[in-house]
This record gives C-alpha cells, structure tokens and sequence, in this order.
C-alpha cells in the first residue's frame, strides 16, 4: 500500500509540474488572469502535497478495530496485529504431536472474543493468559474464528484432530444468530444489514481513502445509531422466537452430547452484551439455565462485570469486544474452576 500511495503521489507531482511548465511556457505575456493561474496552480500543488501526507498519517497511525470489521483502520489492524496463525487457521500458536501426548489438553472455543479481535497481543487473551497460570503440564489451545456461532464451534471441536480433556465454551449473545438463519424465523439476518454503504457517487473514494473513511464512519455514527443497536435489537428478536430457539438449543446439546460421550469436562463461560449488561440479562440467564438443565453448571460473567462500566470493559468507543482488562479477570474466574475441577 505504500508502494501506491507513492507511486500516485509522484504522479500527480509530475503531472502538476509539467502542466505548470508547458503552461509558462506557452503563454507568456504578462496579465492578472496568467497570475491568477500560477498562483492557483502552486496552491492546488500545495493541497495534494498536503493531502498526501494526511492520508499517510491515517494510513500509518489511525489504525484501530471495530466491532463489525467495516472499516479500512479495521483492516489495518487486522493486517498488524493477527498473527501468528496456525495450520488449522486459528490465531494460535502452532503445537507439536508430543505436546497433547505429555499435557491435559484444553480447547477453548468461541468467535472473536476468543479469538481476541481488538487484543493486540495475542498473549494478553483470556486462552493464553489461562495458560500462563496453570504452568506445565497443560495445553490450552484456541479454537476460534471472527463471526463464528454455535454450529461452527461444534464442528471445530469433533473435526479437530486431537480430544480434549476439557472444553472451555466461550457464549455470547449473538451465538443464535445462525440458528435463527436455519429455523423458520421470519426475519433472518445479515451483516449488510447494519450499515448503509456510502452513496454511489461517495463509495469508490470512501473504501479507497484511509482519510476519507475514516471521516465517513466517523460521520455515519454520529447520524445513524449504532450499529451494535441495530444488531441488539435483532438477537433480542431471536431469542424471543420459539423455533430460533428450539433450533439453538439443539446446537447447545449436541456440543453436550459430545462431552459426555467422551468424558470431556465442559465449562460453559456466558459474556453479557458488555455496552448493555442489564440488557442482556434475560438472554444470559436462560442460557445459564439451559446448561444448568443439562448438568453442566457455566460461568456466568453478568454479576462480575456489571457494576463495571462499558468503558472499563470494551476495546474502545467503536469495538465492543472485551479489552484486556476482561481478558485477565476471566483467565483468573476459569483457572479457578479448572483447579476445582
């Protein structure tokens, strides 16, 4: 990318230049319109130079995530950050056949709270964090990807090569999202429905200019709401349906089927919506019930963050993901439950 930027920038230099050039050269005969001219030229010229190095500066440091992955610093960050990546495509370290032979194995699954979008240091997630503290002879691996609900949790946990002897199940609210997809709900949802893409005539500048983008999302908050109230509104519909429902607690026992029948020890770990505890409470209760209902007894997280404010436990203003404040409280709640275990 900066190839580009300095490549277009010396372009429309030279391009300025010889323009400015052929135009001295051709025309001159002194007048107030030729001043004009010249003057208007240096201070176009002085703009793009200007312009030029305002875009770098967004390019290189305004770089920063968001909730739901839409902007250009979104995949800057994204471009620094996540790393390293393992065979598998997890955000994990890679991990040799003798080290599941010699340690108790832990996955811990989940979407991008686990996966640690907006956690710059991958170390500082609650997965490694966890391992950390329980020291040799444990292996805690991190199963998750960005946008991942139920479904593809279950499916990382039995296609992975190796058993666990426990399971570390990161749910957040937004895990019925697929199911509500496959059920009979009326309205099904969609990442596009969250925004509006800029205007025809505004797009190709917008998704093409680090300054520009960065200044129309910035704008489009400030007119629109939310989009994290957007998606709200729409899980609080789903859970409110009785097939999403039946639907997404079918995904839930599957994954405690499949504990049981191996002899894994499954701890459910439920994060609240955290820019709306008290919101989510009705939908984190039942889900603590669900697993209560099924003998596996979960980590609900709601009592310990909710006399916390959403700016002691978010990213920042535009990523609602846990900080790594969140990270490091949750690694100490589940060694807990591991050492009672």
């Amino acid at each position: 990318m900066s190839i580009i930027y300095a490549s277009t920038f010396l372009g429309i230099c030279l391009l300025i230049l010889l323009v400015t050039g052929i135009f001295r050269k051709i025309w001159t005969k002194p007048s107030r319109f030729r001043n004009y001219c010249l003057n208007f030229s240096l201070s176009f010229f002085i703009l793009v130079v200007l312009c030029f190095f305002i875009e770098v500066y967004f390019y290189a440091f305004v770089v920063h995530s968001d909730s739901f992955s839409f902007t250009l610093a979104n995949q800057r960050w994204f471009a620094k950050y996540w790393h390293p990546i393992n065979s598998l495509g997890y955000r994990d370290v890679e991990h040799s056949p003798t080290e599941f032979h010699d340690n108790k194995v832990i996955f811990v699954v989940g979407d991008s709270f686990v996966a640690g979008q907006g956690i710059q240091d991958y170390r500082d997630r609650f997965s490694d964090k966890l391992q950390a503290k329980l020291g040799t002879g444990w292996l805690v691996l991190n199963l998750a990807q960005v946008g991942w609900s139920t479904t593809e949790e279950y499916h990382a946990i039995v296609s992975h090569p190796q058993k666990p002897n426990i399971i570390i199940l990161s749910y957040f609210t937004d895990d019925i999202r697929e199911a509500a997809n496959r059920s009979q709900v009326k309205e099904k949802f969609s990442f596009g429905e969250l925004v509006t893409p800029p205007p025809f005539y505004l797009g190709f500048f917008v998704q093409h200019s680090y300054l520009l983008n960065f200044s129309y999302w910035e704008w489009y908050r400030y007119r629109n709401r939310q989009p994290e109230a957007i998606y709200w509104k729409k899980l609080r519909y789903f859970y409110e349906d009785s097939d999403a429902w039946r639907v997404h607690q079918a995904e839930l026992q599957a994954i405690v089927d499949y504990a049981q029948k191996n002899a894994i020890v499954l701890i459910p770990i439920i994060f609240p919506n955290l820019v709306s505890i008290e919101l989510s409470m009705p939908i984190t209760t039942r889900i603590a019930n669900l697993f209560q209902s099924l003998g596996i007894e979960p980590i609900d997280l709601t009592a310990t963050f909710r006399q916390q404010t959403a700016s002691d436990l978010v990213v920042s203003r535009v990523d609602a993901h846990p900080n790594e404040r969140v990270h490091a409280q949750v690694a100490g709640a589940l060694l807990s439950r591991i050492i009672v275990k």
